[in-house]
Parts: C-alpha cells; structure tokens; sequence
C-alpha cells in the first residue's frame, strides 16, 4: 500500500501482492544517479523518480507519462530481449532499470524517431526487425528487467521472440523536421569553417539566416547557443568528424546531429503541444550527457516557466554575460516575432526548396577545407 499526504488530499493505492516495490525503489535510486531522464515538466517534491509520484499523479490527479528515449537507449532495449549478456555494459543494465521502471509504472514507451533514424541510416529492414526485438522487450517480464538492472543475472532469463506485426510503412522516408534541422546543422558546420567570425557572430549570424533565408528552429538556435560558446561548452561530440579530411564523413556526422536535433525539437513539441493541458507528461531519455543538457535548457527556458534573467545567466556558463545577453535578446525577438498574431509561416518559393538547400548545404561543406587542414 502506498499512502500519501499533498494538500490535504489523502488516498491509499492497493497493489499486488507480488508488485515488486522494493526492487522498483532500489532501481529508482540507480536511474536518479544516472540521470538518464529529462522531464518536460516540473517534478513533484518527492523527485522524479519516486514511485509514490506516480501513483498519485495517475490515481488521484488523472496524469498520464510518455518516455521518449533516443536511439541509443532503443537499440540496447532490443539487444536485451536478443538476450545480450551485459558483461560490464552500464547502458544495457540502465535501459533494463528504464524499461522496467517503466513498465511499473505505467509510463508508456513512444520510441518513433528512433526507428524513422534508423531506418532513415540502414534501412527498413534494419528497422523493422529491430522494432520486432523493442516489442518483444517492451513485453518482458519486469521482475526479468529488474533482476538484469539488479546484477542478479547478466541476460535477461526469459526466451523472448521478435513480434512479428510491425508498421509496413516506409520509415526511411526522410521526416519534415529531420530534414529542416538537417539545413541546420549544416549551416552551422559551415559557419564554424570561417575563421574571421567570432564566437558570438556566428551565432547571430545563423539567427540572421534562418530569420531572413529559412525558417526559425528554437532547438537548434538554443543548441547553437551552446555549441559556438568560447569557453568550454559542452560541444566535442556534436558534429562527429566534422574535421575529417574525408567530408563524406563530416556530412555523416552532420546527418546525426540533425536526428539529435529531431529527437529535443519532437520533445519539445510534445511538451508544448500535447502536454499543455497538465494530463500528458513526457520523459525524454539519453545516454548522451551533452543532449540531455541541452533538453534540460530546452525545457527549462524554451517556456515560461523561467525568469527573463535566467537564460543569460545559464549561458554565462560558456559566455561572458554581454555576449550572452546578446544571444538571448536576440532569441527572444525571433521567439516573439513568430508568436505574434500577426506572423505567417513562410511558403517555399519553389517545389524543390528544401532539396535545393540541403543540396547547397552538403556542397559548401564538401568543399570546405576543415580548419587546421592543410
């Protein structure tokens, strides 16, 4: 029984006799010292992985919670239920405590993105077998997932079998938004190549463009924010390759950051579209420290649920506080021009508009001579 006091508002929830209470709160503590989790709302006093929490919310307040995990943390829940042994793989015993933490809990498990990326990079074959073997693991036992999360066993027990029905659609098929933060981050890619910018310039300079040329994508502006910092910014995995002489390299690596991108911009959209009404909350999980801090600034400032001064002073972090006050005056006149009743958005002048920029885009990064090349 669990029973707790909020407001003066008692209730008492009966679980099972067999509800594993006491390895759900041993995984609780496992996956706060993770951190693997970012929540796109305010947790409650008692943390966001207390089990109390979420009773509560479900039974008393009607709140439903979506896990949004990235394609690393997808990936490992479909090589446990191919019954990979662990043998020393943290990231395979935390996706086995997330999974069953969720499972729990009730928290539903919306992994998408993560397979439109895959199969956007091997193909739908690739992904629909591994979204069989994500089924099959979303349907393992939790007292299974709990004892692998545990170190009670280093595979799962269980014989689990690829489900069969998955989507027959063509999930290679390039998303809208993937394509857009493609455009992106190969603008930013490019405007990192020019040695007579500073720091701060190259960041208005890309405000400039999307405002003038594109479109306007607060995720990328905000990770841009923290990528062209001069001091020490969270920044060295971002655009893997992006200095190889091989650019068909760099440009694979610019393809992943645009699904980084994709995977925070659905985050925020769910958040600021589906989880307005206060019934809907979402988690988004990573692996990926440096995505997880720029979702936690995503959320915490890309709403309004901050201070005018705290955006500044989280970016001071990184920038001396002009230059950070400059981004987000800047940001911000962009975020109020397109949150006017007055603003429209922008019609394509013509049927290949987006080909053509990300045409332009890998050009101009294939015929860049990375910095520090000869």
């Amino acid at each position: 029984m669990s029973d707790r006091d909020e407001e003066d508002v008692n209730f008492a929830l009966w679980l099972p006799a067999d509800f594993p209470m006491g390895d759900l709160l041993q995984i609780c503590g496992k996956l706060l010292e993770s951190g693997v989790c970012v929540p796109g709302y305010v947790p409650p006093p008692v943390g966001l992985y207390e089990p109390d929490g979420f009773f509560y919310e479900q039974h008393v307040e009607h709140i439903a919670t979506t896990l949004l995990p990235d394609r690393n943390v997808v990936s490992r829940l479909a090589q446990l239920a191919q019954g990979k042994a662990v043998r020393g793989d943290e990231q395979l015993r935390t996706a086995a405590g997330l999974l069953a933490f969720a499972q729990c809990l009730d928290i539903e498990v919306e992994p998408s993105i993560a397979f439109h990326e895959l199969a956007h990079k091997q193909g739908n074959d690739k992904a629909r077998d591994e979204l069989g073997w994500f089924r099959a693991a979303n349907n393992a036992s939790p007292q299974d997932l709990l004892d692998l999360a545990l170190e009670r066993q280093d595979a799962l027990a269980g014989q689990y079998s690829a489900h069969k029905d998955v989507p027959t659609h063509d999930l290679a098929k390039p998303i809208k938004r993937w394509n857009r933060n493609y455009i992106i981050a190969l603008k930013m890619v490019e405007l990192e190549q020019l040695a007579d910018l500073r720091p701060v310039d190259r960041v208005l300079r890309l405000f400039e463009w999307m405002h003038d040329d594109f479109m306007f994508g607060g995720p990328a502006a905000l990770m841009a924010s923290v990528y062209f910092a001069p001091n020490s910014p969270p920044k060295r995995r971002v655009f893997k390759d992006k200095n190889s002489l091989d650019r068909e390299a760099a440009i694979a690596g610019i393809r992943n950051a645009a699904w980084d991108l994709t995977h925070l911009s659905e985050f925020v959209r769910r958040v600021n579209e589906e989880g307005h009404d206060g019934k809907m909350r979402y988690l988004f999980a990573s692996f990926d420290k440096h995505l997880r801090s720029i979702a936690k600034l995503l959320i915490d400032f890309g709403t309004d649920r901050s201070g005018d001064d705290a955006l500044p002073e989280a970016l001071s972090q990184w920038w001396g506080r002009t230059d950070a006050e400059r981004i987000v005056a800047n940001l911000r006149a962009q975020i109020d021009r397109i949150q006017s009743p007055e603003w429209r958005a922008k019609v394509a002048p013509h049927e290949d508009f987006i080909g053509g920029l990300i045409r332009e885009g890998e050009r101009r990064v294939r015929e860049t001579t990375p910095v520090g090349s000869s």
